[in-house]
């Protein structure tokens, strides 16, 4: 009788709790929070296209999003050349595609290096959430059905950057994160994941001109004595904002660049009680900065801890790990500097190709990608230590994925699978 009570109890919380993200999952861009950092061990370091290699699967699209792994899942968006909107899963242990399914078509102006499916989905183990540079924002359940979608674009104005949409939308306590901020109406928008519905939207139309406005970067959630915060930086300004209001915690602004390009693209990181902020770096005249993520109202220039302007990127984002800020510039120069202080540990050439790709950093490892596919693996200290150099030799624009034991790759063709 008790042995059929717990299975009785059992089956209704599964029927009543749907799997969930685990912990070993990377749900969204550049991981957990958004922060680039998983907590898993035993990670492969050595790699090549005919050695390590679980599995390679082509893709029948080409885009820039990065692949999310959740519940065994891999799910990535794609535009075909027919200007098809995709959003497709595959199975994560032997990479067969699960399935494609098309939730629309257009395209507008973007750079030639990506198209409409730049922003990263995001899931939560029941749905997955797609965006697209045509304002096109869908939910799908996990078999590939449409839940809702909405046209972002139509209902707050078409979308007006320069380069096109490269921000991806996040996730917090089943609420989803949208941001946008362009030559038009800006602002951050909370939706709710299960029926699609506005849950809150705050305008960020702030000072700044012209291209200054624009910003291709991503919210990130941090936890700052028990209290969670979304941050979102652009506009020459980066904010705190409530997660469940969307009313404004802080705000601390003048990050200007000496040129006339200055929008945002690098995104922020943060741990350990500190956010790193990157003014662009394009033709590396931008910096770098460290403020506390704790604050309240306007914050003056005082409150940054350090500023840093040699080693800025353009447009990768940073990765803290261990007490160090990881970056890497569009030249191929990766650099670590102390967070706390922003001394310079080291700064060491990687790639002589752009790079535009994001680090991430895991079990000791910092795994810095270039745009030509070669990963260099790097002791996460303050010495400059190189412990493998791995060449896939395809083109990628995507961060790196990590999740049970593996490190998941997208180029510019299509999705790998790293073991150890």
């Amino acid at each position: 009788m008790r042995a059929h009570l717990r299975q009785s109890l059992l089956a209704s919380f599964c029927i009543l709790c749907p799997l969930l993200a685990s912990a070993g999952d990377w749900p969204c861009f550049h991981g957990p929070d958004g922060l680039g950092v998983s907590s898993e061990s035993h990670l492969p370091t050595r790699w090549s296209s005919d050695q390590g290699i679980a599995w390679r699967r082509p893709l029948p699209g080409k885009g820039a999003s990065s692949p999310i792994v959740v519940n065994g899942r891999i799910y990535v968006t794609l535009q075909t050349p027919d200007t098809g909107l995709h959003v497709v899963a595959l199975n994560a242990r032997g990479g067969e595609i699960l399935w494609d399914r098309e939730v629309g078509k257009g395209k507008v102006r973007a750079n030639q290096l990506h198209n409409m499916a730049t922003p990263t989905a995001v899931s939560d183990g029941r749905h997955v959430w797609a965006r697209f540079g045509t304002g096109l924002l869908v939910c799908l359940d996990t078999d590939g059905k449409p839940v809702w979608e909405r046209n972002l674009s139509q209902e707050f104005g078409a979308f007006n950057a320069n380069h096109g949409m490269g921000t991806s939308p996040m996730l917090l306590d089943g609420n989803l994160l949208v941001a946008c901020m362009h030559q038009g109406p800006s602002y951050l928008l909370t939706v709710n994941g299960r029926t699609g519905k506005t849950v809150w939207k705050t305008d960020r139309n702030l000072e700044p001109k012209d291209e200054a406005q624009d910003s291709y970067e991503s919210p990130i959630i941090v936890n700052t004595a028990g209290r969670r915060q979304i941050l979102l930086a652009g506009s020459e300004a980066v904010s705190s904002y409530e997660p469940k209001t969307g009313v404004e915690i802080w705000s601390h602004g003048g990050i200007k660049v000496p040129h006339p390009y200055g929008r945002t693209i690098s995104g922020m990181a943060a741990g350990e009680g500190v956010a790193i902020v990157v003014a662009s770096g394009f033709q590396n005249r931008g910096y770098t900065f460290g403020i506390p993520t704790a604050g309240a109202g306007k914050r003056p220039e005082t409150d940054r801890l350090w500023t840093c302007a040699k080693f800025s990127p353009d447009c990768s984002t940073p990765v803290v790990y261990r007490g160090n800020v990881f970056l890497i510039r569009d030249d191929g120069m990766a650099s670590c500097l102390d967070l706390k202080t922003g001394a310079a540990r080291w700064q060491e050439r990687l790639f002589s190709a752009n790079v535009k790709v994001s680090p991430v950093a895991a079990d000791g490892h910092v795994y810095f990608l270039s745009g030509e596919g070669t990963c260099y693996v790097l002791d996460a200290s303050p010495t400059f230590k190189t412990i493998a150099e791995n060449k896939l030799s395809e083109p990628t624009l995507c961060s790196p994925a990590i999740s049970d034991g593996h490190i998941y790759l997208r180029t510019e063709s299509a999705v790998y699978a790293v073991h150890r």
